[in-house]
C-alpha cells in the first residue's frame, strides 16, 4: 500500500482490513498448518495447570454456551472461549515463532474459531480473516523494531500482548463485517487493552497474556459493532500506538510499508520442535546433533560449554528451575533435557521431569559463554576422558 494519502494511517489500515481480498494460496496453506498446530497445543495446554485453573474461572463466570473450549465439555461466550483457547495454546511454549517475533497463531486461531462458530462463518471467511489478522500483527510490529531489535522487549514489555491484540481486532472486525469507521473504533479500543510483561515468563500468566490479547481483540470488535467509541486514529500522532510503542523508531508510516504484500505467504512462521523459549533453540539443535551422532551417558560428561549470542541470554534467565514452566526459560535445563532424552517436547517440561536428580545434576555442568555476532550457537561437550564433542548451528 502506498504511504501517500491525506487519510490517517489508521484510516488506511482499517480500509485495507475491510477491502482486502485474494489471499494468496501460499498464505492459505500456512493458515492450515498453523491452525492445526494451534489446536494441538490447545488440547495439550488443557492438561496443564494453566488451562485447568483458567477453565475453572471461566466456568464460574457463566455466560451463553455458544463456543467450544478445546479438550473440554465447557462451552462459553466467544470472548471467554478465545481467552481460554488462546492461553492454553501458548501455555506450553510450543506454538509458532513468527519471523517478526512473537507467537501470533495462538491468539489468531482461538479468536477465528470462536467467532467463526458463534456467527456461522464459512471456512473461506475464517481463513481470510486469520490471514488479515496476521498481516496487521506483522505490520504494527514494524514500529517497534530498532537497532537493538524489538524495543518493546528490550524495555521489558511482552509483545505477545501488544500487536496480537491489534491483529485479533482486525480479524474480528473482518469476521463481524464491520465497516471502515467501526474497524477504526475496534483498533482504537483494542489498543487500550494491550499489555504484557517479560517478567511473567515461567508462570501461568505468560500463557494468559496470549489469551488476554485475543479476548480483548474480540471484545473490541464486538463493542465497536454495538456503537462503542474509541479514538479513530489510534495508530497516529504523538500519543498514538506507533509513537508510544516504538519511541523514536515509532513512525506510523511504517505500518503502511508493505501492507497487503502478505507476510504470511512470503515469510511464514516456524513451528517449534522444542517446547520452550526460542532463544535456546540454536543451542538445543547443536546438542541434539551431538547426541544423535554419539549417544552420551551422563556419567561420561565433565562439562558442557555453550556459546550463544549475548542478547539472547536475557531471554533465558532461569538458571536453577524447579518447575516445568520455569524450565522453559532455562538454557541449562533445555540442554540437559536434550542430553538425557534426545528431545525436548512437552513431556520434558513437566515438574517431575525438571526435578529428576540427573537433570538437576547435569544443569550444574552447563556453562554459558555470551558472544557477539550472528544468530548461532556452538556447543562443546567435554567428556571425563578428555574427548570433546562439538556442533554449531546457525539456523
Amino acid at each position: 500500500m502506498s504511504a501517500s494519502s491525506d487519510r490517517s494511517v489508521t484510516h488506511q489500515v482499517a480500509s485495507w482490513i475491510v477491502d482486502a481480498d485474494d489471499v494468496p494460496e501460499g498464505a492459505v496453506d500456512r493458515v492450515r498448518h498453523l491452525v492445526l498446530d494451534s489446536i494441538g497445543n490447545q488440547f495439550a495446554g488443557m492438561s496443564l495447570g494453566t488451562g485447568e485453573k483458567l477453565a475453572d474461572w471461566v466456568r464460574a463466570q457463566g455466560g451463553a454456551p455458544t463456543c467450544t473450549i478445546t479438550g473440554s465439555d465447557l462451552r462459553t461466550t466467544a470472548a471467554y472461549a478465545t481467552l481460554l483457547n488462546g492461553a492454553t495454546s501458548h501455555a506450553l511454549e510450543n506454538d509458532d515463532i513468527a519471523t517478526f517475533s512473537s507467537h501470533p497463531s495462538s491468539p489468531l486461531t482461538a479468536a477465528a474459531l470462536a467467532l467463526g462458530e458463534a456467527h456461522g462463518s464459512t471456512g473461506q471467511d475464517v481463513v481470510a480473516a486469520w490471514a488479515i489478522g496476521w498481516e496487521i500483527t506483522a505490520q504494527t510490529m514494524k514500529v517497534c523494531l530498532g537497532p537493538r531489535g524489538n524495543e518493546l522487549i528490550n524495555r521489558g514489555w511482552f509483545n505477545q500482548g501488544f500487536q496480537e491484540t491489534l491483529g485479533v481486532a482486525a480479524l474480528a472486525a473482518r469476521l463481524l463485517r464491520l465497516d471502515v469507521d467501526q474497524t477504526r473504533m475496534a483498533l482504537g479500543h483494542a489498543a487500550s487493552a494491550m499489555a504484557g510483561m517479560m517478567k511473567n515468563r515461567g508462570t501461568d500468566t505468560k500463557g494468559f497474556t496470549a489469551g488476554s490479547a485475543a479476548m480483548h481483540g474480540v471484545m473490541a470488535a464486538e463493542l465497536a459493532a454495538l456503537g462503542f467509541t474509541a479514538d479513530r486514529d489510534i495508530l497516529d500522532g504523538a500519543l498514538g500506538v506507533a509513537r508510544l510503542l516504538g519511541l523514536e523508531q515509532g513512525d506510523p508510516q511504517k505500518v503502511l510499508e508493505g501492507l497487503g504484500s502478505w507476510d504470511l505467504a512470503n515469510r511464514g512462521s516456524t513451528i517449534r520442535l522444542h517446547a520452550c523459549c526460542g532463544a535456546s533453540h540454536w543451542s538445543m539443535d547443536a546438542a541434539q546433533q551431538i547426541v544423535r551422532t554419539r549417544p552420551i551417558a551422563t556419567d561420561e560428561i565433565e562439562a558442557i560449554e555453550v556459546e550463544i549470542p549475548a542478547f539472547l541470554t536475557d531471554m533465558v534467565p532461569n538458571h536453577d528451575p524447579a518447575t516445568g514452566l520455569e524450565a522453559k526459560y532455562s538454557l541449562e535445563y533445555s540442554l540437559a533435557a536434550i542430553v538425557l532424552d534426545g528431545r525436548a517436547g512437552i513431556h520434558q517440561f513437566t515438574d517431575e521431569a525438571v526435578r529428576r536428580p540427573e537433570a538437576q545434576s547435569l544443569m550444574k555442568q552447563v556453562r554459558t559463554v555470551p558472544m557477539d555476532g550472528p544468530f548461532q550457537s556452538r556447543v562443546v561437550v567435554t567428556l571425563r576422558d578428555g574427548e570433546q564433542l562439538e556442533a554449531t548451528v546457525n539456523r
